[in-house]
């Protein structure tokens, strides 16, 4: 409200005279946030003073006598009323004292000078999956020639693919500032966190943003390697990765160590060196305390982008890991879904892996409710170049795979509003119109992808190849709100050559078919706070 009219309105309330001492008195009050004025007290309300009306029933002889005020008198007042408002509507607040939001990104306390903050959110994603039959077939394959012989390879053991529910992800996050430069993440994984029921650690760090020219990361976090590893499990269009995701899944996934990112509008760039991780998991390198040293280096450019629904987006990454002296392991396995934990793809444990070597492009575009990715996945194996002392080395192995996904919302929807150049991922798409049964219904996505995995190339694949498989999976999205999503994904294998695995021999129990062509669906309930 402008406070030269609201001076003057009150003058006329009162007939912008010299006010009589005899009359009687009038207390107003301000509201510090609108500064509307009232006649009564209330929350949020400061007095501005007692003003006495006029008593217009006075003679006209004592009316005569008490003339109308000045311009200049009436120009004192004014101002005098001027400074009590401004006084009252800009008091200086407190620094330290803070002010809360509830929105889509979590539960959020800023104070008033900026210099803290802290936020609180979380994911809950609840699964459910459905085979399409049969079990997953394992024996002692004793004569080495591919095919069970119930005289010689003894009894078979039947690992059902498993129909089920799961909490696949519950995690609280907590993250903030403080003084301004310095930031931090903690989330704990409540739902298969550290195994046996534990409670497992996700991301856990400080991070130093005071820097023109970048910002440092130490502790627990993401090893910057790969589209699909830098994006959330709340934001991608899938309810899983890709298979080949399992080479960055064993070997550069979260890790403690110190990482350096830099960014811009239509770029970014990060590297890190990085130990051990903070829970011992069996998505490690190995199962073992010590698991070794590595780095990770990722770099993406954005050369076509509108900032709305336009996008081409381009990255490389590379990384090395080296396992621990005393157990250079590396086994790499592929589970068909999380609650279905039997990995019909597997290397076996591979000894004597000296280090491995790992690169990947990635491409992303957007064309309005369109939008692709697609991403190749490169491991080399480099087995010691000296006499073993463990076992007989598993020899050089190169395992690859790829995938392209496509999505399109139904509802218009653009992922190209979400997207982060300076750390190249996107977010999920935004209903236009919350589900409320009513006038909004959310919004619509359809998706499909197509993905192969190859882990047969190994110096000694009689023991350790661990198979191939080429796969696609088509399904849809429907987004109730930014909080919530109901995802649909069904799968079906083409191809499966489930490979050597050490002397076990695996094989899928499905009636008629055991090289493939087989499927699965699994659904998801999506709460995102």
């Amino acid at each position: 409200m402008n406070v030269r009219r609201l001076s003057l309105a009150v003058l006329g309330v009162f007939g912008a005279g010299i006010v009589d001492a005899s009359a009687m008195a009038l207390n107003l009050y301000v509201d510090t946030k609108t500064s509307q004025v009232f006649t009564s007290p209330g929350a949020g309300r400061v007095k501005l003073g007692s003003f006495q009306q006029i008593d217009e029933t006075k003679s006209s002889a004592a009316a005569e006598g008490q003339k109308l005020a000045t311009a200049s008198e009436v120009k004192q007042v004014e101002e005098k009323l001027n400074q009590r408002i401004d006084s009252v509507a800009n008091k200086p607040k407190k620094p330290n004292e803070a002010k809360t939001q509830i929105d889509d990104k979590g539960i959020r306390f800023e104070t008033n000078d900026g210099n803290f903050k802290f936020s609180m959110n979380g994911r809950l994603h609840t699964d459910a999956d459905m085979f399409s039959g049969g079990d997953i077939v394992t024996y002692s394959d004793r004569n080495d020639d591919g095919r069970y012989n119930p005289a010689t390879d003894g009894p078979v053991q039947n690992n059902r693919l498993t129909d089920g529910t799961e909490i696949r992800r519950f995690r609280m996050e907590f993250a903030g500032q403080f003084y301004k430069d310095w930031h931090f993440k903690m989330q704990p994984e409540i739902a298969n966190g550290g195994g046996n029921g534990t409670v497992g650690i996700r991301d856990a760090f400080v991070q130093y943003k005071g820097f023109d020219w970048g910002s440092f990361v130490v502790g627990q976090s993401k090893q910057p390697y790969s589209f699909q590893q830098m994006m959330s499990s709340n934001d991608m269009v899938f309810m899983e990765r890709s298979t080949e995701y399992e080479f960055t899944n064993r070997s550069v996934n979260r890790a403690i160590g110190l990482r350096y990112d830099l960014g811009g509008d239509w770029w970014g760039f990060s590297t890190g060196v990085y130990g051990d991780t903070a829970t011992r998991q069996t998505s490690g390198t190995t199962t073992v305390d010590d698991e070794g040293w590595g780095g990770a280096l990722r770099a993406t450019l954005a050369p076509w982008y509108n900032k709305s629904d336009e996008l081409l987006h381009i990255g490389a990454s590379g990384a090395f890991r080296a396992p621990p002296s005393g157990q250079r392991t590396v086994r790499y396995a592929i589970a068909p879904t999380a609650i279905s934990q039997f990995a019909y793809l597997d290397t076996g444990n591979m000894p004597d892996v000296q280090n491995s070597e790992f690169v990947d492009g990635e491409m992303v575009g957007i064309y309005g409710p369109l939008s692709f990715e697609t991403e190749y996945n490169a491991t080399w194996l480099n087995a010691n170049d000296v006499e073993s002392t463990h076992q007989l080395p598993a020899g050089n192995g190169f395992f690859q795979g790829a995938h392209v996904d496509v999505a399109y919302s139904l509802t218009g929807e653009s992922r190209g509003s979400g997207y982060r150049a300076d750390q190249g991922v996107l977010g999920r798409i935004k209903p236009e119109h919350n589900l409320d049964f009513h006038d909004g219904w959310g919004a619509f996505e359809l998706k499909g992808r197509f993905m192969w995995v190859d882990m047969n190339q190994i110096a000694d694949s009689a023991t350790y190849g661990g198979g191939s498989q080429v796969a696609s999976t088509f399904g849809g999205n429907w987004y109730f709100n930014n909080w919530a999503r109901f995802m649909l994904d069904w799968t079906h294998v083409y191809s499966l050559n489930v490979g050597r695995a050490g002397v076990n021999r695996t094989v899928l129990d499905i009636p008629g078919n055991t090289t493939g062509d087989w499927d699965y669906v699994q659904a998801r309930i999506d709460l995102h706070y």
